[in-house]
């Protein structure tokens, strides 16, 4: 299994580019998305 740091990754794209997921609300959309696309893909994965 692979983990996924969605912190590390949203401080790599605010150094890329500032002014990015910067209120806490943003953080939340992106770490609720992730997590949605994350369990989408597992449920896709032949068993």
């Amino acid at each position: 299994a692979r983990e996924i740091d969605i912190a590390a990754a949203l401080e790599h794209i605010r150094d890329q580019r500032a002014k990015m997921v910067k209120t806490k609300n943003q953080f939340q959309f992106v770490f609720v998305a992730v997590a949605a696309e994350v369990n989408h893909l597992l449920k896709t994965i032949p068993q």
